[in-house]
């Protein structure tokens, strides 16, 4: 088995009873068969606490309050406690944040954005991320039939891909948003082939993506678009009905809906008192071309590849681009609400709420991509637009 993850993966530590939202409380915490079958057979003073906090039918953790049955007054687990540390725990609390993407012969795995330690790890890096790889034939093979249907060749060109598309994304020689156009429309044009049968042409698409043309090109697309007459009204459209995207969506916890809802209506009545469309340079500071390159890689690494499941890598850009736009606009709507006290912290908890609630849903991860895959509501020039 190969493994893929980032180069900060190994930085990560849990904060615990410091974590500003700990990852105990909020969500339901699925357990495990094995894990399940181990808590039934529990002796000692965690048995009858077990029996009893554990939703046998769901196979989770009973929550009190949103809080998991387990997290004491101090934001610490009693199962971790009392115990005997991390072997006490399901697979779900063993992983996170840790996320795990499954290919044949691949695992690749990264810190999730969900979390707060990690969104502070994966945004407030100043570097270019590397993606380190290593072999262990000892580790974790599949099932022979696990992986029947997968189809190797498309998921190489799609590996192929996704390294164009960190040079493209991280090639900070050009600005964040001439990088993030040209990332979707090579997605695009990579989707043509894939839906037409014509993968063979996969490669000569690469190297045209990586020539020095390409920005010139999609720089003079970005001014044409900007020209145009009606290019401020389209932008506050297109951003709207991103935004109602999230409405659309499964709502994981109570102050999510307030707190998008109240975005909204704070970027109406900005936009509608200025067709300016280009962000203060105080934000701009706070949400640099290093921030959107960060988030944009992140989800990106995450998720692209996964393309070779659905056949849709078109999606997956677009799921990753409007990642970065959604948590971009939600802070500039706490920016512009109190620009005095919106800083990095603001910038993480931003960051790490819109990956609770997108990314910890099935459900929002599909419908998204399936919404943002209508062409007629997000074509890719109105998408540009945003950037």
């Amino acid at each position: 088995m190969q493994f893929t993850v980032p180069d900060y993966y190994k930085q990560f530590t849990c904060t615990a009873g410091q974590c500003p939202a700990t990852c105990c409380a909020g969500w339901q915490i699925q357990i495990d068969p094995a894990s399940l079958k181990k808590y039934r057979k529990a002796k000692g003073p965690l048995k009858n606490r077990l029996r009893n906090e554990i939703d046998w039918d769901g196979k989770c953790f009973r929550r009190y309050g949103g809080r998991c049955a387990f997290l004491n007054e101090d934001d610490l687990c009693d199962l971790y406690l009392e115990g005997g540390g991390e072997k006490a725990f399901c697979r779900t609390c063993r992983t996170y944040p840790r996320h795990i993407e499954e290919f044949e012969g691949l695992r690749e795995i990264s810190l999730s954005l969900s979390c707060p330690a990690a969104a502070e790890i994966i945004l407030g890096r100043p570097e270019p991320v590397r993606f380190l790889h290593a072999e262990d034939p000892d580790k974790g093979e599949p099932q022979p039939d696990a992986y029947d249907d997968f189809d190797y060749f498309l998921f190489t060109k799609l590996e192929d891909a996704r390294e164009v598309l960190f040079q493209i994304l991280q090639d900070r020689a050009h600005p964040v948003n001439i990088r993030a156009a040209a990332a979707l429309a090579f997605a695009h044009d990579l989707q043509e082939r894939i839906d037409h049968g014509a993968l063979y042409d996969a490669d000569r698409l690469l190297e045209r993506y990586k020539g020095e043309n390409v920005w010139n090109w999609f720089e003079n697309r970005l001014e044409l678009l900007a020209s145009e007459e009606d290019h401020a009204q389209k932008r506050r459209e297109t951003l709207r009905k991103l935004l109602e995207v999230l409405d659309r969506l499964e709502i994981l916890q109570d102050d999510w809906e307030p707190q998008i809802h109240k975005a909204g209506q704070v970027l109406t009545e900005y936009s509608s008192r200025t067709d300016n469309t280009e962000a203060d340079p105080d934000f701009s500071a706070l949400f640099s071309d290093e921030t959107a390159e960060q988030i944009l890689v992140y989800f990106v690494f995450t998720y692209f590849c996964g393309a070779v499941y659905n056949y849709n890598a078109y999606g997956k850009m677009k799921f990753a681009l409007a990642g970065m736009i959604l948590i971009r606009e939600l802070l500039r709507a706490q920016w512009i609400s109190d620009s005095e006290g919106t800083g990095r912290p603001e910038l993480f908890r931003t960051a790490y709420r819109y990956s609770r609630e997108i990314e910890h849903s099935d459900f929002n991860k599909v419908q998204m991509e399936d919404l943002l895959s209508d062409e007629i509501e997000f074509p890719l020039e109105d998408l540009l637009r945003l950037l």
